[in-house]
């Protein structure tokens, strides 16, 4: 009697053991992929961050050239007033 009762008890927690063995297995599986998933979103998002910083620094290069043609037009400006004003002065 005292035999099978604890070959019963070995049995149920034999069986448990399994069951705990077997979920825990599942749980690493699925945290395993999540984590390779969040990988990947995370590689998607850095390269999706470089691409957006070439597009800024592209922008700000041609903002700066776009800058000193505006300069250079405004220096040609001034000479050109600077004629228009000699040439008006020797006129009258």
């Amino acid at each position: 009697m005292k035999r099978s009762v604890l070959l019963i008890i070995s049995i149920v927690l034999f069986v448990l053991s399994c069951g705990l063995f077997g979920y825990l297995y599942y749980q690493n599986t699925t945290t395993e992929k999540e984590a390779k998933d969040y990988g990947e979103n995370i590689k998607k998002v850095q390269k999706k961050i470089d691409n957006e910083k070439k597009e800024i620094d592209e922008k700000e290069n041609e903002y700066d050239k776009l800058k000193e043609t505006v300069k250079e037009k405004l220096e040609e400006l001034n000479i050109w007033e600077e004629i228009k004003e000699k040439v008006e002065k020797s006129l009258s």
